[in-house]
């Protein structure tokens, strides 16, 4: 099978020659495993771990936002991040932090489809055409919750719901023709779509399922028919301990569950595939908060086939990281896990 067979029979809960493969890492990982391999070039390093994917997404070109005296970056959604000495982004508060009017936030800076740029799409699907292609970092939720600062937003859900329907609906607006752009530019090679909202923690919702169903449940099904309507899958990442929501997510149109976080309460990984593998192809589950920085290659190995027995038959997983591949993670432990897991059959 080729990379795009093998994923996309995953999530049509077919069986594959073997389980499909992701990388989710840092940009220090990235640098760390191609110098640690010798490798000159990320898609090398892809062709060696054997992944299966390859994410692409469009290009800032437009204004920025930033001040000039350095003191953060300001991106187009009005998220703010101080670079520190390792070069990871640590967010720091957003424009719409002190915001106290709804015409405030409805005349924020919100983000034209003209600032982004996708003439080089073409070119990178034409390059990895035997790999899954998954598109974009769409946000209807969390994006805006970080412009806002995710206390405010809480708050608003509850006393400002049109504050909280005017953000998500500019966002929904963007992503609605900045999907549409990105079929257009790839002459419609792109297989699955990727959609963001964060909404759990260690040990379980961060929000009431009313408020999920009042504020995001609405714009992942509209997201969904989007997809679908183009033929294509939607790939939804939420951390965290979300099975409260996992009905709804099938129920909205979600076909990928990212990114499986096995550590947090009821998400056991034989659990959710007894439960729910009929229904949803699950992306992740490799845990990056014990097995991956603190165990021995052995105990790597043994954790990944852990995984993959719990996770076996009719397809419906596709082996990834838990979150994104931490630079206190060692390579060899890196190396055990996608060699593993590319010779289990």
């Amino acid at each position: 099978m080729t990379g795009k067979e093998r994923v996309l029979a995953a999530i049509a809960h077919r069986e594959t020659d073997r389980i499909p493969l992701d990388l989710w890492a840092e940009e220090a990982v990235w640098k760390r495993l191609m110098r640690d391999l010798g490798l000159s070039s990320k898609r090398a390093l892809l062709s060696r771990l054997h992944i299966d994917l390859r994410w692409i997404d469009h290009r800032y070109a437009g204004p920025d936002f930033s001040p000039p005296e350095g003191e953060y970056i300001e991106n187009m959604w009005g998220e703010r991040f101080r670079i520190m000495p390792n070069e990871d982004r640590v967010a720091c508060g957003g424009a719409l932090d002190r915001a106290q009017t709804f015409e405030e936030v409805a005349q924020h800076h919100w983000p034209s489809n003209d600032w982004v740029n996708y003439s080089h799409l073409r070119e990178s699907v034409r390059r990895d055409e035997g790999c899954a292609i998954i598109y974009g970092y769409a946000d209807i939720w969390q994006r805006a919750a970080m412009a806002r600062g995710l206390d405010n937003m809480f708050f608003d859900m509850l006393e400002h719901p049109e504050w909280v329907d005017c953000m998500t609906e500019k966002l929904m607006d963007f992503y609605i023709e900045d999907w549409t752009r990105a079929m257009e530019a790839t002459k419609g090679k792109i297989d699955l779509f990727f959609l963001i909202s964060d909404l759990g923690t260690q040990r379980g919702a961060m929000i009431s399922l009313d408020l999920f169903r009042r504020f995001i449940k609405p714009r992942i099904r509209l997201m969904a028919e989007l997809a679908h309507g183009f033929g294509k899958k939607l790939l939804f990442h939420s951390c965290g301990a979300v099975r409260s929501f996992i009905n709804d997510f099938i129920d909205a149109g979600v076909d990928v569950l990212n990114p499986m976080q096995t550590g947090c309460a009821g998400m056991k990984p034989r659990e959710l595939k007894a439960e729910f593998g009929d229904m949803l192809c699950f992306h992740g589950g490799m845990d990056i908060q014990n097995a991956l920085p603190f165990g021995s290659p052995e105990e790597v190995r043994a954790e990944t086939l852990r995984l993959l027995d719990a996770m076996k038959g009719n397809g419906g997983f596709i082996l990834a990281p838990s979150h994104t591949l931490l630079p206190d993670i060692p390579t060899e432990n890196i190396l055990t896990m996608y060699d593993c897991a590319e010779q289990y059959r």
